[in-house]
């Protein structure tokens, strides 16, 4: 193979390798903005989660009260 169609061959490379380099850049971008949005939803969720967790001890705390409340009119009756 002469010098001429080798530099030809090894441009054409460079060119594909600078191309494929851009894609991946591009696609990293892409993966990093996507990680993102899941530690939000994962932290969105975290915080939801403490949340219904509170509630939820408030509202057994109110039924057990409730209860009581039942028992002691029941007493009275």
């Amino acid at each position: 193979m002469d010098d001429n169609k080798v530099a030809i061959l090894l441009e054409d490379l460079r060119a594909q390798f600078r191309t494929f380099g851009e894609g991946l850049e591009g696609l990293h971008g892409e993966v990093k903005e996507i990680k993102k949005e899941l530690v939000n939803f994962r932290n969105e969720t975290d915080q939801r989660f403490l949340e219904n967790r509170q509630e939820h001890q408030l509202l057994i705390q109110m039924v057990k009260e409730l209860d009581t409340e039942v028992v002691k009119m029941k007493r009275v009756k």
